[in-house]
C-alpha cells in the first residue's frame, strides 16, 4: 500500500514562492507592532482541555482537535463523554492561551502589559477559501488597561500594518456589545436568548433583513419584538449618525459610558490614522466569541468579501483563573487571507535585493581564472570549466 503524498484535508504545503511573502508579512506584522511597544511571546500549542472548553470560545468550542489521554489515564470502558478520554486541546486562537499565560506570570510582567503573538492555530472546519485547518494568528493584546486608549492603539496599530503591506480602502467595522445587548433588551427579548439572537443577527450580511426576520420568527420570538429589533437596524441606516440615534432610541437601556466610548474611539482613531480606511459603525457585527464584554471590531476587505481579522475587548477571561479580572483587549489579523489576496494579486516583496549571476570561466592554457581578480595554478588537461556563482 503506496503512502499518502497528500497533505491532510483543510492543511496545505507551502511552496518556497508564497513561503518568501509570508515570511516578508510577518516581518512586517512584527516590526510594525514593536514600533507600537508591544513585546513578542509565546504560548504552547496544546492547552488544558478545561482551558479550551470552559464555554467562552463560542462555536470554536465545537471545532477543538482534542488530544487522547494516554497510558494508564486512558480507560474507554469508564468514560461517560468523549471529555473523559482526553485531557488537552490543540489551541483553536491566541487568546485563551495568552489569558492562561498572564495568569500564570503576571508577577513578571508590567501593567499595562502589550503582548504580540505569532503562531498557528487548528479548528476542526470545514475547509473553503481563505479557511483551514490549520493557519496562522498574528495577535497583538494589551493586557490591564480599562480605557478605550487599549482600542485606539489597537486599531492604529493593525491598519498601519496592513497600509504598509499595501492595502488600501478597507473597512473597520467596530460595535459594542453593551449596545448590542441594548437593542435586544429594548426590542423585547430575555437575556437567556441573546446568545441565540446574536447567532441570527450575525447573518445579516448573508440572508439580509428578511432572512433574519425569519428565523428569528422560527425560533419563536413575537412578531412584535421582531419588528421592534429590525426597525432599529433601518433607522441605524437611514441616520447620518448611528450612534447618536440609538443612543436617542435606546435611551436608559444602554449604559452612558458604551456611547460615549465609541464616539471617543471614533474621533480618535480618524484624528490619528496612518493608512486609508474607513472607520464604519455596524449594529450588526457581533463577532462570535461569547467571552467579549465591550468594543468589538472586524477587519472587512473588498477584495476578500469577508472578514480579514477582528478582535474586541475581554475583560472578564483572566479573572476565570485568577478569580480577578484584568481589562484585556486584543486585535487579530487575519494572516492567512491576508496572504492569500497578496499572492492573487501576483503581489512583489518591494525592494527586494536582486540577485547578481557571476560567470567564471578557467582557462586552462592561461592558467588563471579570467573574470576573478585571483590568479590560479592548476594542472590538468586543457579544456575549460564554467562555475556559476548567484
Amino acid at each position: 500500500m503506496s503512502l499518502v503524498k497528500k497533505p491532510v484535508n483543510g492543511m496545505k504545503d507551502i511552496l518556497p514562492s508564497e513561503m518568501q511573502i509570508r515570511d516578508y508579512v510577518q516581518s512586517v506584522i512584527r516590526d510594525t507592532y514593536r514600533s507600537f511597544g508591544f513585546t513578542p511571546i509565546e504560548t504552547p500549542c496544546m492547552e488544558n482541555i478545561a482551558n479550551l472548553s470552559n464555554k467562552q470560545g463560542g462555536e470554536n468550542e465545537k471545532l477543538i482537535f482534542k488530544v487522547m489521554k494516554r497510558g494508564e489515564k486512558l480507560n474507554p470502558e469508564a468514560a461517560k463523554t468523549e471529555n473523559d478520554l482526553v485531557d488537552f486541546g490543540m489551541r483553536y486562537d491566541l487568546t485563551v492561551p495568552l489569558a492562561r499565560y498572564y495568569a500564570n506570570h503576571a508577577n513578571d510582567l508590567p501593567s499595562p502589559f502589550k503582548a504580540l503573538q505569532m503562531g498557528n492555530v487548528w479548528r476542526a472546519d470545514r475547509p473553503q477559501r481563505g479557511r483551514y485547518r490549520q493557519f496562522m494568528q498574528c495577535d497583538i493584546d494589551i493586557l490591564g488597561e480599562p480605557s478605550n486608549l487599549a482600542e485606539i492603539e489597537l486599531i492604529l496599530a493593525t491598519t498601519t500594518t496592513l497600509g504598509r503591506l499595501g492595502f488600501k480602502n478597507f473597512e473597520i467595522r467596530i460595535n459594542e456589545r453593551r449596545i448590542l445587548k441594548a437593542m435586544a433588551a429594548y426590542s423585547g427579548f430575555s437575556e437567556e436568548v441573546y446568545d441565540t439572537v446574536f447567532i441570527i443577527l450575525d447573518k445579516m450580511d448573508k440572508i439580509g433583513m428578511e432572512g433574519v426576520a425569519a428565523e428569528l420568527q422560527k425560533e419563536g420570538f413575537s412578531d412584535e419584538s421582531v419588528c421592534r429589533y429590525l426597525d432599529l437596524f433601518r433607522g441605524v441606516r437611514e441616520a447620518e449618525d448611528g450612534i447618536a440615534y440609538l443612543a436617542d432610541m435606546l435611551g436608559d437601556y444602554v449604559e452612558t459610558d458604551a456611547i460615549k466610548s465609541m464616539k471617543e474611539i471614533a474621533a480618535s482613531v480618524n484624528a490619528c490614522k496612518a493608512a486609508e480606511f474607513e472607520l464604519v459603525f455596524d449594529p450588526t457585527l457581533v463577532r462570535g466569541m461569547s467571552y467579549y464584554t465591550g468594543t468589538i471590531f472586524e477587519i472587512a476587505m473588498p477584495e476578500f468579501g469577508g472578514s480579514c481579522g477582528g478582535g474586541g475587548r475581554y475583560d472578564k477571561m483572566i479573572g476565570n483563573f485568577t478569580g480577578k479580572d484584568v481589562p484585556a483587549c486584543g486585535f487579530s489579523i487575519g494572516f492567512e487571507r491576508i496572504i492569500l489576496l497578496l499572492m492573487e494579486s501576483a503581489f512583489q516583496i518591494p525592494q527586494q535585493p536582486k540577485k547578481r549571476l557571476i560567470l567564471l570561466k578557467k582557462d586552462i592554457r592561461a592558467k588563471s581564472w579570467q573574470g576573478s581578480s585571483h590568479r590560479h595554478r592548476q594542472q590538468g588537461s586543457r579544456d575549460s570549466r564554467f562555475w556559476l556563482y548567484a
